[in-house]
């Protein structure tokens, strides 16, 4: 049999060891959950209208979700700013920052409150290994449009409403906007 389009079959030699090799595979990025909307494979950063505004990972340990992020009045005007759940100076005074350590029975969240409204203005927490639910938001964007992320919903100002999205970030950010 001299057929050129024949494939050849190779032998492979086998080893005597009845050990299997597990490769382990590299963690992939984070899953973040903004109302119904899904971005796969983050790098755990939210970009809103441009402007990389919200960072949040993982600490192994202690196992902690970690905030940082800029908050706008409704003129864009920079009134606050958190970085890895520690408020700047001048932040402390308007708003709080609570953070609850996960453990077997409970996963870890953040929650940030206006002390001026005494309102959730960003509440997140982790759902499963590398999935990150923002379950509050109602704060401004760089430009001063409103924030709102409700269960069902993520909305900025009155002309945009993401209902039901899923979006692969290929390891980049979540971008909305």
């Amino acid at each position: 049999m001299n057929n050129p389009l024949q494939a050849k079959a190779k032998s492979i030699g086998i080893t005597d060891s009845p050990e299997l090799i597990d490769l382990e595979k590299p963690e992939q990025g984070l899953e973040l959950h903004l109302g119904s909307n899904v971005f796969r494979n983050t790098n755990g950063v939210i970009k809103l209208q441009g402007k990389e505004q919200v960072v949040l990972e993982l600490q192994p340990d202690p196992f902690t979700l970690l905030l940082t992020m800029d908050f706008y009045d409704d003129q864009g005007t920079r009134v606050g700013h958190i970085r890895r759940n520690a408020l700047s100076a001048h932040s402390a005074a308007r708003f709080t920052v609570t953070v609850k350590v996960g453990d077997e029975t409970s996963p870890p969240s953040v929650a940030v409150t206006d002390r001026t409204t005494e309102r959730t203005v960003f509440e997140a927490c982790l759902i499963q290994k590398r999935k990150i639910r923002i379950t509050v938001g109602h704060f401004n964007a760089h430009t001063g449009e409103l924030v709102t992320v409700s269960p069902h919903y993520c909305r900025i100002g009155t002309g945009l409403t993401l209902f039901g999205n899923v979006a692969e970030s290929r390891g980049g950010a979540a971008t909305i906007g």
